[in-house]
């Protein structure tokens, strides 16, 4: 179609095509800089959450040896709850479901009494 604008219209068709690309690259450009944003929002969620999934390694590899090396639990011991634990959300897949809504763990009502052994045993 711009071919014919200037065959017709001579310079006014070519100022009419340009007009119509220059308009198509400020649109193509808006676009482009809201998928950055877009992009740059998901990368900066991506790094907070591996900063907390960070956090959260930390903390339960430290608690589950601190536990055993003091003798709080046997180490086989931990892995047969941590299977248990791995089973209540349906799944023995080696994670603990979340609920979709709320990013909240899902627990039982209560640990059974006998779960952990006594100060005393």
């Amino acid at each position: 179609m711009g071919w014919m604008r200037t065959l017709l219209l001579g310079d006014i068709g070519n100022r009419m095509d340009i007009a119509d690309a220059e308009n198509q690259i400020a649109f193509l450009e808006k676009r482009q800089k809201l998928a950055s944003r877009a992009l740059t929002k998901k990368e900066v969620k991506i790094s907070v959450l591996q900063a907390e999934l960070e956090r959260q390694r930390l903390a339960t590899t430290a608690l589950s040896r601190f536990l055993i090396e003091k003798g709080v639990i046997e180490e086989a011991e931990l892995e047969d709850f941590i299977r248990e634990v791995d089973a209540e959300d349906g799944v023995v897949d080696g994670k603990l479901a979340i609920e979709p809504n709320s990013r909240r763990l899902i627990f039982k009502p209560a640990i059974p009494e006998g779960t952990f052994r006594s100060a005393e045993d």
